[in-house]
């Protein structure tokens, strides 16, 4: 394509470590995919965001991942690490739903030991949180407008392959 990249001087470091501190007067930093992330990389983030009095949040997007790259972020090292994770669902270029239920039954297939509890608060308050609009929405408190969503067909208290979502309010 004969394009000009002679301006890139390689870092020798992850791409994380190499782009993060550009991030630094962002209140919030949401960190998207992650499939590569590494150990090195979540302490590195964590370190760099707690000096900027930053709040970093980690966005799942599994479903993406995997028609993507047919990979997945390591959640077990995420929540090793007391990593504030989200979810999103990317966008219909590389996914197939845009239903954050569908992202759940993902996470809970490769990864049962996380509970239903856990995937609802990844979904709602973290993410209201990472937007900055957990003053009006995320949970249940006087002056905010939460929807309320009823999840059917739960087995065991995990969310089923079957399990579907009606919003009520």
């Amino acid at each position: 394509m004969n394009t000009d990249h002679s301006f890139f001087k390689p870092t020798g470091k992850s791409s994380l470590q190499s782009y993060f501190e550009k991030l630094y007067n962002a209140k919030n930093v949401i960190l998207v995919h992650n499939t590569f992330t590494t150990k090195a990389d979540i302490k590195y983030a964590n370190l760099k965001s707690a000096i900027g009095n930053q709040q970093l949040f980690w966005c799942l997007c599994i479903n993406a991942n995997l028609y993507i790259e047919d990979a997945i972020p390591p959640i077990d090292l995420l929540l090793k690490n007391n990593c504030t994770i989200v979810l999103g669902t990317d966008s219909l270029a590389s996914n197939r739903s845009l239903n954050l239920l569908d992202e759940m039954k993902n996470i809970q297939k490769h990864f049962p030991d996380i509970s239903t509890q856990q995937l609802l608060q990844w979904a709602t308050i973290n993410g209201t949180k990472a937007l900055q609009m957990d003053d009006m929405f995320g949970s249940f408190e006087k002056g905010k407008g939460p929807g309320i969503n009823f999840i059917n067909k739960i087995e065991n208290e995990k969310i089923s392959p079957l399990s579907t979502c009606t919003r009520l309010v």
